[in-house]
């Protein structure tokens, strides 16, 4: 499902606040996650947020919201049962009357359908979930009265005498699942829903779309080729005052309708001129590993075109065969860029002439927290390359010892035609402001030898364990002398900074490392770096612009060579079952 933001488009800010124009329709910061199928199904009218249906992200979007505040808001609204009046925002830590200023006109506690000025009739949500927000489509409730089965959100069935809210979400979960309805009686399917109540509730429902006033499917489900929601022409909406919102098309939500509303934006933005990589260095097969912390990214942030082409490209032009990722923040985000390599939907995926690749991915169970979140680790790979992934699991610990990571290192077995890898992939504790805790960074710094000798153990005679990801922390520092004892040597090359930002394209830290022990080395081209370039996308939103980048840190990466492998070791056995004993048991 696609995000559901608010319909705008972020106005300008010169350097001088006080003689900024606001230009019409431009309201709100937007955050990374944006979606721009929403302003295909919304009035660029009916822009204020709903301060009791949206959601963390949605906050993120108003003036001086940061991510703890919007928090803040959701527990608060969750704590009450929902916002009665707009003043009672200001109760909630962190916002105060200040804040509330400067964000009152933007925020609203009621909903307006399109070409309506009446507010909806929908009951404050007090969970702040997306599947709450119930943006009214002209399609779920009929002039008969009936509620659209295809259309229609968890809310608007809540309508249906009968249908409770366990029943609605059912019914939707179904739908998501299996298609659109194709007969009333396709409800007896649905868990909770018998003969009986059918026969009850099928006069309050209708599968016909034939009056709707236009295509769009609010729950995600897109027509298949050559099917049709409606046989006669929409006209152009009008508002009260006669105008027809030319500006705003009516269109369905699938991808390939967004993209003919968006090309102008999309062609606007470039991507780095580039030769597609051939896979070889010196005429001899290599494999490129790369590592990317993309900066709390789940389903929803991957449904934002910008930021899945970004990803997408990025990989293939680099020629990334393997691609550890941290920070992921849900199990599905990945799934979306694997899905977008394998079969592309954007223009500049589509018309990569390079080779394309067969992608796979796997994500780990959670590895730890992050903010407010749970944390997970991934890996995507490419198989056309020769590559397979033997086995994958996150570094367990004894249950009673002590805790060792924040968030626990991610482990995956590889097997690139004859050479063979364990790759770990990690997320060390950031430092904190004034490096409060730099010495908690330290501890899981030195903890790292220890994992070595964890996999040594379970895998013996294997020397070519990579460790890779975000140590938040320079490579040249002392604190990594406890790898270098061992032969561990980071391959990204010194004064490459691996941050980014729109303030500083150019970086300032190096956090982001692949560290090879002596023997992987052997194995090494040679080739190495940092991918700086291609980062942004029009779509992305940067503050109160366009043109983000997709996360603070760039991607990373080394070469390898995959003909020979120059140990005997046997990785066949699973990496779940390998020991880590850290701490103290008892």
């Amino acid at each position: 499902m696609g995000a559901i933001n608010s319909c705008c488009i972020p106005r300008h800010l010169d350097s001088d606040n006080s003689s900024t124009k606001r230009i019409k329709g431009h309201k709100r910061n937007l955050s990374a996650a944006f979606n721009m199928s929403a302003v295909l199904e919304g009035d660029l009218g009916q822009n204020l947020l709903n301060i009791n249906y949206a959601t963390a992200e949605e906050l993120m979007t108003l003036p001086g919201i940061n991510r703890s505040t919007a928090q803040e808001i959701i527990e608060y609204r969750r704590k009450i049962g929902g916002f009665k009046k707009i003043e009672d925002v200001a109760l909630v830590s962190g916002v105060g009357a200040v804040k509330l200023s400067l964000i009152r006109d933007e925020i609203t506690l009621s909903m307006k359908r399109q070409g309506s000025t009446g507010p909806s009739t929908e009951e404050n949500s007090p969970t702040g979930s997306r599947s709450d927000i119930s943006f009214k489509s002209e399609t779920s409730r009929k002039s008969n009265g009936k509620i659209n089965l295809n259309s229609a959100n968890v809310f608007q069935l809540m309508k249906v005498k009968g249908i409770g809210q366990v029943l609605a979400e059912n019914i939707v979960t179904y739908r998501d699942k299996k298609g659109r309805f194709k007969t009333l009686e396709d409800l007896i399917k649905v868990k909770g829903i018998g003969p009986n109540l059918l026969n009850a509730i099928r006069n309050q429902l209708s599968l016909d779309e034939t009056e709707s006033s236009n295509n769009t499917q609010p729950n995600g489900y897109v027509p298949a080729d050559g099917e049709s929601s409606g046989n006669t022409p929409v006209p152009p909406k009008t508002s009260n005052n006669g105008h027809a919102h030319n500006n705003c098309r009516i269109l369905s939500t699938s991808t390939e309708n967004m993209l003919d509303i968006l090309e102008p934006i999309i062609k606007s933005g470039s991507r780095p001129k580039v030769i597609p990589f051939n896979f070889k260095h010196k005429n001899r097969s290599v494999v490129r590993l790369a590592s990317w912390n993309v900066e709390r990214f789940d389903e929803e942030k991957a449904n934002n075109i910008g930021v899945r082409e970004v990803i997408c490209m990025t990989i293939l032009e680099n020629g990334f065969g393997i691609v550890a990722f941290q920070e992921l923040a849900d199990e599905n985000g990945l799934q979306k860029i694997c899905d977008e390599l394998n079969s592309p939907s954007i223009p500049h995926v589509k018309r990569w002439t390079g080779k394309r690749g067969a992608w796979k991915c796997v994500v780990s169970k959670a590895t730890g927290r992050m903010y407010r979140s749970m944390e997970y680790n991934g890996f995507l790979y490419d198989t056309s390359q020769g590559i397979a992934l033997s086995s994958s699991a996150v570094l367990e610990k004894p249950n009673k010892s002590t805790k060792d990571f924040v968030r626990r290192p991610f482990i995956g077995i590889f097997k690139v035609k004859r050479f063979d890898c364990v790759m770990a992939s990690v997320h060390l504790k950031a430092t904190g402001l004034d490096n409060e805790d730099l010495d908690r960074l330290q501890a899981e710094i030195d903890k790292v030898p220890k994992v070595v000798s964890a996999i040594e153990e379970h895998y013996p005679g294997e020397k070519d364990i990579i460790f890779l990801g975000d140590f938040n922390l320079e490579p040249d520092q002392t604190d990594f002398d406890c790898l270098r004892e061992r032969g561990y040597m980071n391959t990204i090359p010194l004064g490459a900074f691996t941050n980014i930002s729109n303030k500083n394209m150019k970086g300032s830290r190096t956090y982001d490392h692949i560290w090879l022990t002596k023997e992987t080395r052997n194995v090494a081209s040679g080739n190495s770096g940092v991918v700086r370039e291609g980062l942004t996308n029009p779509l992305i939103p940067n503050g109160w612009s366009w043109g983000g980048v997709v996360s603070d840190h760039c991607p990373v990466w080394v070469e390898l060579y995959t003909g020979k492998d120059l140990d005997k070791a046997d990785l066949s056995i699973g990496a779940e079952a390998i020991k880590f004993t850290l701490g103290t048991e008892g």
